[in-house]
C-alpha cells in the first residue's frame, strides 16, 4: 500500500504559531517524518509532499499524491484558536475518507487522553478536493494552548502521534490487502 503524507505548511507559511513561538509547519514536518519511517517499518511505501521546511502549493501536494498513484493521503496539521481551545479532530470529504478519519481520531484521542473534537464533514478544503485517494486532515492538536504547545514541542509526545497514526494505517491497510 502506498501512502502520501503531507505535512501543512512549510517554508514561508509557518502555519499556527503558538504563545511560546512554537510553528506548526516544524511540528507537523517532524511528525509526518516519523510517521513515513513507521510505515517504512511495516512495509508500506510513503511519499512525503515536503521532506524539509519548504513551501509547497496546495496543487503539487494533491499532484505529489495523484501522480504517484496514492492508495490513501493523509494531511498532519495543528489547529489554532484562542488559548482556552483543546482537543484533536480529524477533517474528511468522502465517505472512504471517513472510514479512515474514524479509526484515526479514536485511536489518537485514546493514545493522547485529548479533548475529541469529533470527525469534521470538509467539502472546501483544497488537498481533501484535489485528491483521488480517500484523504483526511488531522488537526493532531491546538498549538495556540499553552499546555498543548508545550506537549506537541517534546519530541515524545510527536513520536506518540506518529506512531497512533501509523499502527490505524497499517491495521487499515492490512484489512484491505488482497487474499492470496
Amino acid at each position: 500500500m502506498k501512502i502520501a503524507i503531507d505535512a501543512g505548511h512549510g517554508g514561508k507559511d509557518p502555519g499556527a504559531v503558538g504563545p511560546g513561538g512554537l510553528e506548526e509547519a516544524g511540528v507537523v514536518l517532524d511528525i509526518a517524518k516519523r510517521l513515513s519511517a513507521g510505515l517504512l517499518s511495516l512495509g508500506f511505501e510513503t511519499c512525503l509532499s515536503r521532506a524539509a521546511d519548504v513551501f509547497v502549493e496546495l496543487g503539487a501536494r494533491c499532484e505529489i499524491a495523484n501522480d504517484w498513484d496514492a492508495d490513501l493521503f493523509v494531511s498532519i496539521h495543528c489547529n489554532s484558536d484562542g488559548p482556552e481551545a483543546v482537543g484533536i479532530e480529524t477533517l474528511y470529504k468522502s465517505q472512504k475518507g471517513l472510514m479512515l478519519a474514524s479509526p484515526v481520531q479514536r485511536a489518537l484521542i485514546e493514545a493522547t487522553g485529548d479533548r475529541d473534537r469529533g470527525l469534521k464533514y470538509r467539502a472546501d478544503l483544497y488537498v481533501l478536493n484535489g485528491t483521488i485517494m480517500p484523504a483526511i486532515l488531522t488537526e493532531v492538536g491546538f498549538i495556540s494552548h499553552p499546555a498543548t504547545e508545550a506537549r506537541l514541542a517534546t519530541e515524545d509526545y510527536r513520536a506518540l502521534l506518529a506512531k497512533t497514526i501509523a499502527s490505524v494505517l497499517a491495521d487499515y491497510g492490512s484489512a484491505r490487502k488482497p487474499r492470496a
